[in-house]
């Protein structure tokens, strides 16, 4: 018998591991019950997971995890982007910024832009993801070449940043 087709040494499924993960597995109180429909941005949570598409009749009402922490204002991630050269094309900049969050929420609701601080010494943003805060890092870096941190040790909400 191959290790593969012997039940004791299966790898679990993707669904499986990740409920391990969660800590609201399938039927806890924690986990809302499916179909599920978010009132503010009108994600539908199947099998687990968010995603935009047209509610099925009968889904129940509950906040996203990404509307939970707008209301909350609680990002799970920060950018911040500073030095002369964002302060000289801070318009192209966050033009670049703004179509990645909204190319990321359109596939992944739970990727959401939270707030955008700019001042004199540059932008920091807040996300409702770690993913799209390094996303947008990364784009903005691929764009303009210059000094990124993605703090790839960060427990918790990364803080990604940028420089040139």
């Amino acid at each position: 018998m191959s290790r593969s087709a012997d039940p004791l040494h299966a790898k679990p499924s993707h669904r499986a591991r990740l409920e391990a993960r969660s800590p609201h597995p399938a039927g806890a109180p924690g986990r809302p019950a499916e179909p599920t429909v978010c009132p503010d941005c009108h994600a539908v949570c199947e099998e687990g997971r968010w995603r935009r598409r047209e509610p099925l009749p009968g889904a129940t009402p509950h906040l996203c995890p990404a509307c939970v922490a707008l209301r909350r204002r609680r990002p799970e991630g920060t950018v911040t982007l500073s030095g002369p050269f964002f302060r000289a094309h801070a318009d192209e900049i966050m033009g670049l910024v703004r179509r990645v969050s909204e190319q990321a929420a359109a596939s992944r609701p739970l990727q959401q832009l939270m707030e955008i601080d700019e001042d004199d010494a540059g932008a920091v943003i807040s996300t409702t993801s770690a993913h799209l805060a390094r996303a947008i890092g990364r784009a903005v870096n691929d764009a303009w070449k210059g000094e990124l941190d993605l703090d790839a040790h960060a427990e918790g909400a990364p803080r990604v940043r940028w420089h040139r």
